[in-house]
């Protein structure tokens, strides 16, 4: 099995399209995921979604201990561990263009995240959601980072609003601002994490500072284009959860001329998900919060002036 490499016509690598989503945008949604990231947050819910190339995801609950992808595996990065279970050497699969470890597993023990779409095969994926969207409805494009493909999403956004699909995004604004701003003038509905208003934090836990995400920010509150941005924060227990992050956040966005945050609580959710990408999770340890544990940072985000929502209460 050879993974398609981009050819001239443009092509976007996604780990996962889901259809009927009500989270992320107004009505109901079609979601795109698509691989690649700026950042490496220890917390991301879509791990499989960081590289800017496929990756196996080894799913134990799955897998038979058959052997045949270790004997199938031109690397050798496959080896069965004293416990009887298939342990991968990931150093190994850096070069891997035919993944015969997913070939050969019948019982989808070990599974590829991502796969190459066309622009018009996600339009054609798209039209046959539609009927299902009702009022206010659309695409929605979460990952990873979407815009990090750019000659992909461009051109899809545009054929997106040529025939009137309502588009929203799912940023960090971690891009050039040129290019972040022209792709921000063809959407409906923008939402951008901010993760820690300390640089140095934010790349202690991320990989990369918070610099252009705070300055395209404060480029679409300046601009007139007609979307609507909404700013999340992802709650993190011990990390940016304190009244001073929280509320220096919430001044930052009210200069921005933004008027909305959403804060999203902390889950444990996506830690098999590490797992199965060979990837220790790092907050193991750290216990999810609820709606209830968010009431104080909401607080304090309104009493900056700001309209707050909570988890998946969201303004539509």
């Amino acid at each position: 099995m050879t993974i398609q490499t981009e050819p001239s016509t443009p092509t976007g690598l996604i780990f996962d399209i889901q259809a009927h989503s009500v989270h992320d945008g107004p009505g109901t949604r079609t979601t795109v995921f698509m691989n690649g990231c700026p950042f490496n947050c220890e917390w991301c819910c879509n791990p499989e979604g960081l590289s800017r190339k496929p990756v196996v995801m080894h799913r134990d609950g799955r897998c038979q201990h058959c052997g045949k992808c270790i004997e199938a595996c031109p690397k050798g990065a496959i080896s069965l561990g004293a416990d009887g279970v298939e342990t991968f050497d990931r150093s190994l699969c850096t070069d891997c263009t035919t993944y015969e470890c997913v070939e050969f597993c019948y019982h989808e023990g070990n599974v590829l995240s991502g796969k190459r779409y066309t622009i018009e095969q996600i339009i054609a994926i798209c039209q046959r959601d539609r009927q299902y969207w009702g009022s206010g409805g659309g695409v929605t494009f979460s990952g990873g980072e979407p815009l990090l493909q750019r000659n992909f999403m461009l051109p899809l956004l545009k054929r997106c609003r040529e025939i009137r699909i309502n588009t929203c995004i799912e940023t960090t604004a971690s891009l050039p601002s040129d290019y972040f701003m022209e792709a921000a003038a063809l959407l409906n509905w923008i939402f951008v994490d901010i993760k820690n208003m300390d640089p140095v934090a934010h790349k202690a836990r991320t990989g990369a500072d918070n610099a252009l995400t705070l300055k395209n920010l404060k480029l679409l509150g300046a601009s007139d284009l007609d979307c609507f941005v909404v700013v999340r924060i992802p709650v993190i227990p011990g990390w940016n959860d304190s009244e001073a992050n929280i509320r220096a956040t919430a001044r930052f966005v009210k200069e921005c001329g933004l008027e909305v945050i959403n804060l999203l609580p902390f889950h444990r959710l996506s830690e098999s998900k590490w797992r199965q990408v060979g990837e220790e999770y790092a907050f193991k340890d750290i216990p999810g919060m609820t709606l209830e544990d968010l009431k104080p940072h909401a607080q304090w985000v309104r009493e900056e002036g700001i309209t707050c929502y909570t988890g998946w209460e969201t303004p539509f």
